[in-house]
This record gives structure tokens, C-alpha cells and sequence, in this order.
């Protein structure tokens, strides 16, 4: 019931803030942090994922200290109400399709893009990274291997990529969607879904040879939150478009690859 008293508009300057500071932390985790402890020895598994599920865990709890912040009860009713977590109904379930079939569809047709980007050296991932995340390294099929672990067997390794998978759509859809959203429609109106999605784009500069792949997915997704009012097809969005990896680490524990 304190909704419409404590939330507040947020403009251009503070969204700056809301999405650059987490840009910023995970990219100096990534391009400074990870060569750094590289360097004194911490294994690649446990460095790589350190820094990159950091941010996202970080967003996911961000979220709740400024729901809290805002004065509002922790409670499960007061979460979905301020976080927008609504039911589909009716032609909503259209607008989530469409949305899936943007963002992956979008993402996928783009997706050359990044190989492209990538050649070039100001846009080139740098050498210290697994090739998981170069686009110009091919990879296709059940892997088996993950950050140089073997994956048959190691059911373990499918808990963590599920914990991070988790951190990365719940902490990312309840901080840009869920909390942030809602304070920019206060101030940007009907523009919002452009300016959040090209904010959010940016966010990923981070990864930056996959910026225009990024364009579909960042702008639907944002365009359909805006429009429905809710955060809930962005999640499912997000579960179908990243969920993909976690069947295929599935597959490779079970080691059907082999």
C-alpha cells in the first residue's frame, strides 16, 4: 500500500547511475579482476565465475535492499506487487511469444555480427578468456567440457551453472524490470521501453564484439515490460533464450555427447 507514496521518478542522470555502476563493476571484474587473480594462481573455474555471476548476484540482492529501502514489507504479496510479478492471461501469452520469438529469432539472425566485431581489435574478446565466450571460436553440439572441467558425471557442475543461470535472469529481471522500470515510467512515459532497452544494451559492453546481437532481445523485451506492466514474460523470455545452455550442460553431464 505504500507503492504510489514511496516509489519515485527516476531520471536520465540516476538510470545512468542504476545501469552504469553494475556495468561498471562487472567489467572491471572481467578485465581486471580476472587476469589478476589468473596471475596468482586461483584456477580458471572458480575465477571466471567469480566474476561474473558476482555482478549478477549482486543486482539480484541490490534489488531487494532498494525494495526495502523504499519502505516496503517483505512479504511475498508486497514483492510481486512492487517487482510486477503478474499472472499471463489471455493475449497477454501472444505478446510472450512474440516476444521469445524476437529475442531469440533477433539474437540468432544477428549473431554474426559479433564474429564480425570481434575482428577487430578494439571489439576483440582478450586472450585471458575461455573460448566459450569468443564468437569467432566455433562450437557446436553437446559439449564436454565446461572452463576445462569434464562434464560426464560431474553432476555438481550442472547445481552451479543452474545457480548462476538463476542469479542471471532473477537478478537482471528484478533490477532492470522490477525495479528500475517502473521508476522510468514515472518520468519517460510512453519512451521508456526505448531508453531502458538501449540502457540496458549498453549494460553489456562488457562483452562488447555482442552489442548489436543484443539489440533484439534488450529492445523487446523492454518494449513488452513497458507495455504489460509486468515482468513476468521478460523472465520466461530470459529462461527460454539463456536456459538453453543449462539443457545443454545437462546433456554433457549425462555424457551423451560420448
Amino acid at each position: 500500500m505504500h507503492q504510489s507514496i514511496s516509489i519515485k521518478p527516476m531520471p536520465v542522470w540516476m538510470s545512468l547511475l542504476y545501469f552504469g555502476i553494475p556495468s561498471l563493476i562487472a567489467t572491471i571484474g572481467i578485465y581486471v579482476g580476472i587476469p589478476f587473480f589468473d596471475r596468482v594462481g586461483v584456477p580458471l573455474p572458480i575465477n571466471f565465475l567469480f566474476f561474473t555471476a558476482g555482478p549478477l548476484a549482486l543486482m539480484f540482492f541490490s534489488a531487494f535492499v532498494a525494495y526495502r529501502l523504499e519502505g516496503n514489507p517483505m512479504s511475498w504479496v508486497g514483492v510481486k506487487k512492487r517487482f510486477r510479478l503478474k499472472r499471463i492471461r489471455g493475449k497477454e501469452w501472444l505478446w510472450t511469444l512474440g516476444l521469445v520469438i524476437v529475442s531469440i529469432g533477433g539474437y540468432i539472425l544477428l549473431l554474426p555480427t559479433a564474429k564480425w566485431l570481434a575482428s577487430y581489435p578494439l571489439f576483440e574478446p582478450p586472450p585471458f578468456l575461455p573460448p566459450v565466450v569468443d564468437p569467432r571460436v566455433s562450437e557446436s553440439g553437446i559439449p564436454t567440457e565446461m572452463l576445462g572441467l569434464k562434464l560426464q558425471g560431474n553432476w555438481w557442475i550442472l547445481g552451479i551453472y543452474f545457480v548462476v543461470l538463476c542469479f542471471n535472469i532473477f537478478g537482471e529481471e528484478f533490477w532492470w524490470r522490477g525495479y528500475i522500470l517502473p521508476r522510468q515510467e514515472m518520468y519517460h512515459g510512453k519512451w521508456t521501453w526505448l531508453i531502458h532497452g538501449i540502457l540496458w544494451n549498453l549494460f553489456h559492453v562488457f562483452w562488447k564484439w555482442n552489442l548489436i546481437a543484443l539489440i533484439p532481445p534488450t529492445l523487446s523485451l523492454s518494449f513488452v515490460a513497458h507495455k504489460l506492466k509486468s515482468t513476468t514474460p521478460g523472465i520466461i523470455s530470459h529462461w527460454m533464450q539463456n536456459g538453453l545452455g543449462l539443457i545443454l550442460i545437462f546433456l554433457g553431464v549425462l555424457g551423451v555427447a560420448g
